[in-house]
């Protein structure tokens, strides 16, 4: 039940491979721009005077994921060598005489693509863990068109890679039997050991391609799931040892004091299921419903014990997390009660609540007592106040304003999740100390 899978899948940009299932979504998207019919009696609004966001982009992280420990430079110049000499396998250019299928040579094409896109996104991440995102990936799409070249060149069969694959995922498992939870400052540790858990948990649940008809492309997934197993288990073996190598020569264990906090944040969490609130029971559902829906699922599909975690660090991660969600829930509940939360009926109202759920992102960071701890909360609320822009960039002429509704509350659950975080990080900082 880990958000960093999600978040890291929602983050990652749009390869050329996933852009059937994006162009799907974006036309259903579309369709929120058309008229109903006998829609005439509330305010409108032009697409014209909205905020200027440029629809071509993709969305951007508001709040990049990171990491608070640094990657060596020799480490990135490794993996971007890796990417490279993956490449450097393939013909250029990939044409009819070498793969004279059109599909299949435009899937070994794109992924070598997309491994180039990833390797100049690495250059300009916001963060260090951004980048190894964005490296991970580059490993990935470039070993998906190395090994299917391999096909051609080499008869290279998914056997081989099967092989590698059982053996990559049995180290990982033994590496995450055998991980010792050493630090000198809990919550530093927490979020570190919370990185090394979710990396050998992704590469320990790694799991077989699905079967491809043509077994060029078969291999190439296989190529792929076997690349980016490694690249996990490579990531979380380069930040356990970047830790390691910056803390004092004194520093002990730490997990029972995670464990300790796991298990008493959890029960916190427990103690506040019974409090979410139902599905609203209007038929119509407005901005109100929106709101309280949108977190009240988070909050049902969120972790609710310690098991649900991926090991004592994440646990305070997730539970943390979790705890900001009530908190956030709570937040928007007392605005709606008290008729603070209402449906913006004019584009400047509309700019007034995408710039308040900004100025919410910043300021929990910059104020927090516990930026990073803050940051792992609230990453996911800046995902959806990007996902919120790319929506208001795709209105089009003049409309009714209940249409915006959905893409207000995006940005309402991203500013009350923002305003909660330090204060829910702080206690949770309490509750290590206490440990």
């Amino acid at each position: 039940m880990d958000e960093d899978r999600s978040t890291a899948s929602a983050g990652s940009r749009l390869t050329r491979r996933g852009l059937l299932a994006a162009a799907g979504a974006s036309a259903l998207a579309g369709c929120s721009g058309l008229p109903e019919f006998g829609e005439s009696s509330e305010p409108t609004i032009r697409a014209y005077d909205l905020p200027n966001i440029d629809r071509r982009e993709h969305p951007e992280p508001v709040v990049p994921e990171s990491v608070p420990v640094d990657v060596a430079p020799a480490y990135f110049d490794a993996t971007r060598d890796r990417v490279t000499t993956l490449l450097a396998e393939i013909p250029t250019p990939l044409g009819p005489e070498e793969i004279p299928n059109g599909y299949i040579r435009e899937r070994l094409v794109d992924a070598a693509s997309d491994a180039a896109d990833r390797l100049s996104e690495a250059q300009g991440a916001p963060t260090q863990f951004a980048a190894l995102t964005a490296l991970h990936r580059a490993r990935a799409e470039a070993r998906y068109a190395a090994a299917g070249w391999a096909v051609v060149a080499e008869d290279r069969s998914a056997e081989t890679l099967a092989e590698a694959h059982q053996q990559v995922v049995a180290d990982a498992q033994s590496a995450r039997t055998d991980h010792e939870y050493v630090g000198s400052d809990p919550v530093r540790a927490a979020l570190v050991h919370h990185r090394i858990e979710n990396l050998l948990q992704r590469a320990i649940d790694s799991d077989e391609p699905r079967r491809e008809d043509s077994r060029l492309l078969h291999v190439a997934e296989w190529g792929e799931t076997v690349e980016s197993a490694r690249a996990y288990r490579d990531d979380a073996d380069h930040l356990d040892e970047q830790f390691r190598a910056s803390l004092p020569a004194d520093a002990g264990t730490v997990e029972a004091t995670l464990s300790g906090a796991t298990e008493t944040l959890f029960a916190d969490v427990h103690s506040q299921q019974s409090d979410v609130p139902p599905e609203p029971t209007a038929e119509d559902w407005g901005l109100h419903e929106l709101v309280i829906d949108e977190l009240r699922q988070r909050v049902k599909i969120g972790p609710v014990q310690a098991a649900d975690a991926d090991g004592p660090a994440s646990g305070v991660v997730e539970a943390n997390r979790q705890l900001t969600r009530f908190a956030a829930l709570d937040r928007l509940q007392e605005r709606i009660d008290s008729g603070e939360l209402s449906r913006p009926e004019s584009a400047a109202a509309v700019r007034e609540v995408r710039s308040a759920a900004y100025d919410a992102l910043e300021t929990a960071l910059a104020e927090s007592d516990a930026p990073e701890l803050t940051r792992t909360a609230i990453t996911n609320a800046g995902w959806r106040v990007a996902h919120a822009d790319w929506e208001l960039a795709r209105y089009e002429g003049e409309f009714p304003v209940s249409r915006l509704d959905r893409t207000i509350a995006e940005y309402a659950v991203g500013t009350a999740v923002a305003r909660v975080a330090p204060g829910v990080a702080e206690s949770t900082v309490e509750t290590l100390e206490r440990a």
